[in-house]
């Protein structure tokens, strides 16, 4: 009988085979994570509510980033002297458990690099409280919800953020602008130099 490795990396992880292809010219990417669907309903309601305030995030995505840029600084910190770790092997995930009724794949829109970051940094310093990459993320939006709640809503669940909120981020608006200008720049002086 074989026994695999809990720890060993899943080698045919289709997101992992195309990641570079679905990165966008901003370095962005959609990557999911195995959630429970309540507290990515939590999240999203402590965004929605906080969303205009000092400590708000313009869209749900760049709140996500700014907590995993803080626990990807953290335990570089904590554990590599703050040196970003050794990427993590290919396809590794951790197994996802069985207790998985109210859990889903939910995606965000984050810097590819800062996926890589926080995947090596699990990796590293995976243990039986974060045996998974989803693990993780789910252990610090649990965190960052109870601190919006408590910093904004003595303690309390915010109300539901309404089905269609979305938020408008501006830096993202201003990186996709100076992408397509450069473009049409480098597009622009090909059309020149051919005619």
């Amino acid at each position: 009988m074989i026994v695999t490795d809990p720890d060993a990396p899943d080698v045919n992880d289709p997101a992992q085979n195309s990641a570079q292809a679905r990165t966008t010219a901003t370095g962005y990417r959609s990557v999911s994570y195995f959630l429970p669907a309540s507290l990515h309903a939590r999240l999203k309601a402590a965004w929605w509510a906080t969303r205009d305030l000092v400590d708000g995030a313009p869209t749900l995505s760049a709140l996500v980033e700014r907590i995993f840029v803080t626990e990807v600084s953290r335990l570089e910190q904590e554990h590599n002297a703050g040196a970003p770790f050794p990427e993590a092997p290919r396809g590794a995930q951790g197994h996802r458990g069985s207790s998985s009724e109210d859990h889903r794949y939910v995606a965000y829109y984050l810097p590819a690099l800062l996926h890589t970051r926080l995947k090596a940094a699990w990796w590293a310093t995976r243990s039986a409280t974060s045996p998974t990459l989803s693990a993780l993320v789910e252990r610090v939006f649990v965190e960052e919800a109870s601190r919006l709640e408590g910093s904004h809503n003595a303690g309390e669940v915010f109300s539901p953020a309404p089905d269609s909120a979305r938020g408008v981020s501006v830096a993202a608006a201003r990186r996709q602008g100076e992408w397509l200008r450069r473009e049409w720049e480098t597009r622009r002086g090909e059309a020149t130099t051919d005619s």
